[in-house]
């Protein structure tokens, strides 16, 4: 038996990985709620703040100042 680092609870297998760390394994009910968490996150979110934020991740500088030229 595991025991879920999340809640504490013993599962048989933890098969969810933690979108905390990425690294973590944790049960699937813990999961689910973590992917509902970061659901809500991005709902509070405008189109235009997650376009920005995609954009950044890329790390493409031409991108990135493209996309600042076009919303500012």
């Amino acid at each position: 038996m595991k025991i879920c680092p999340r809640c504490k609870m013993q599962f048989e297998r933890l098969l969810a990985l933690s979108r905390k760390d990425n690294k973590t394994m944790i049960c699937d009910q813990c999961g689910t709620l973590e992917a509902l968490e970061d659901h809500q996150r991005t709902i509070k979110k405008t189109p235009q703040e997650r376009t920005r934020e995609q954009v950044y991740a890329t790390g493409n500088k031409w991108a990135i100042e493209n996309f600042e030229a076009t919303h500012n």
